[in-house]
C-alpha cells in the first residue's frame, strides 16, 4: 500500500512539474509576443521611412516650383531639403536594420534591451532636432512662398494661416512621436521587464 501511495505521489509530482513547465512556457511566449507586436510596428514605420524619405524630398521640390521659377537664392531651401533626405537615407536604413536585428527567440533580455535603448536614444534626439529646425525651416519656406505669391502686400488670412500651421506643427511633432514611436518602445520595454522578472523568479 505504501509503495502504491509513493508511486501516486511521484506521478502527481511529475504531472505538476510538466503542467508548470507548460504554463511557464505559455507565459514567456505571451510576453515575447507582446514585444514582437510592438517591434513589428516600429519596423514597419522605419521601412516606410526608408521607402518614402527621398520621394518626400522630391515632392517638396515639386510643391516649391515657384522657387525654381524665381531662381537665385529661392532655390536653396527646397534643394537643401532634398539633400537632407538623400543624406538621411543611409541613417534610416541603419535604424531599420537595427530593429530587424532584434530576435526575441534567440537573444537574451539584456541584448534586446540594449538595442531598444539605443534606438530610443536616437529617436529622442531626432525628435529634439526636428523641433529645433522645424520652425525656422517652415517659417522661411512660408515667408519666401508668400513673397513670391503676394509680394510686399499684407494679406492677413494667409499670414494667420502660416502662423497657425507652424504652431500646429510644433504640437503635432511630439504627439506623433509618442503615438508612433514611444508608445511602442514602452510596450517593448515593459515586456522585457516582465520577462526579466519572470526569469528571476
Amino acid at each position: 500500500m505504501e509503495l502504491d501511495q509513493i508511486k501516486k505521489i511521484w506521478t502527481e509530482s511529475d504531472l505538476f512539474k510538466l503542467q508548470s513547465q507548460v504554463s511557464d512556457s505559455k507565459v514567456v511566449e505571451m510576453l515575447k509576443n507582446e514585444g514582437k507586436t510592438a517591434l513589428a510596428k516600429l519596423i514597419r514605420l522605419e521601412k516606410i521611412s526608408v521607402i518614402f524619405l527621398i520621394p518626400l524630398g522630391i515632392f517638396f521640390c515639386l510643391i516649391s516650383y515657384k522657387f525654381f521659377q524665381a531662381g537665385g537664392y529661392y532655390m536653396i531651401l527646397p534643394l537643401l531639403f532634398l539633400l537632407f533626405t538623400i543624406l538621411a537615407e543611409p541613417f534610416e536604413i541603419y535604424l531599420y536594420r537595427l530593429l530587424r536585428g532584434i530576435d526575441f527567440s534567440n537573444m537574451t533580455v539584456k541584448e534586446v534591451s540594449e538595442r531598444i535603448l539605443k534606438y530610443q536614444n536616437i529617436v529622442q534626439k531626432s525628435q529634439m532636432y526636428g523641433m529645433i529646425f522645424f520652425i525656422p525651416c517652415l517659417g522661411t519656406w512660408y515667408y519666401m512662398f508668400y513673397r513670391l505669391s503676394h509680394g510686399l502686400e499684407i494679406f492677413w488670412p494667409i499670414i494667420v494661416l502660416m502662423i497657425f500651421m507652424c504652431i500646429a506643427g510644433l504640437i503635432a511633432i511630439p504627439v506623433l512621436y509618442k503615438k508612433l514611436y514611444f508608445n511602442n518602445i514602452d510596450r517593448i520595454k515593459k515586456s522585457l521587464e516582465e520577462l526579466k522578472e519572470f526569469e528571476e523568479e
